[in-house]
């Protein structure tokens, strides 16, 4: 990643280096070119010890992890999070913070389908029922006596009931 924090730690602490390097080349230059008094060469050594000091203290301090030191003000104040420990599981804590995100995500769908399925279910138990009765209903009505009163009822039909009984017609079969 362009961004990694521990990139932009060394990448600083180059930078640094390189700084501290340049100027130990230009008061080399310098104090050979030209002879300064002895009162601005020690303040310039001082000044020199004083920057390698700073950079020194940098450089401990972006290379030590302080996850060893961890009080309830460094919590709190949020310096833990300064820490390599904590730098190098950020991604971590962001994939599993988008892992939630998807779990909570399909078990909210999961559960809208579960509830879709009972009503369904429960519809389709009544259709059932509604389409037996009606199938009920029609075989009663269907029946020739519910027909024979249904016709009488109406005075508009000329059918009858037969008073004889039906012909049974035997077909013979003929032995060639």
């Amino acid at each position: 990643m362009a961004n990694d924090p521990n990139d932009i730690m060394t990448n600083t602490s180059e930078e640094l280096d390189d700084e501290q390097q340049d100027r130990t080349q230009k008061t080399e230059s310098s104090s050979d070119s030209t002879t300064m008094p002895e009162g601005q060469d020690t303040e310039l050594e001082q000044e020199e010890k004083e920057e390698a000091e700073a950079i020194e203290a940098i450089k401990k301090y972006t290379e030590e992890d302080d996850l060893g030191r961890v009080t309830l003000s460094s919590i709190i104040g949020g310096d833990i999070l300064q820490s390599k420990f904590s730098r190098s599981l950020v991604q971590w804590f962001i994939l599993v913070a988008i892992l939630m995100l998807i779990y909570t995500y399909n078990r909210y769908q999961s559960q809208q389908d579960i509830i879709t399925i009972d009503n369904l279910k429960t519809e389709l138990q009544e259709v059932k029922y509604n389409v037996l009765t009606q199938s009920s209903e029609l075989m009663n009505l269907s029946r020739q006596s519910n027909v024979e009163k249904y016709l009488k009822a109406t005075n508009d039909s000329m059918l009858k009931n037969p008073t004889t009984p039906p012909y049974l017609i035997r077909m013979v079969e003929a032995n060639p």
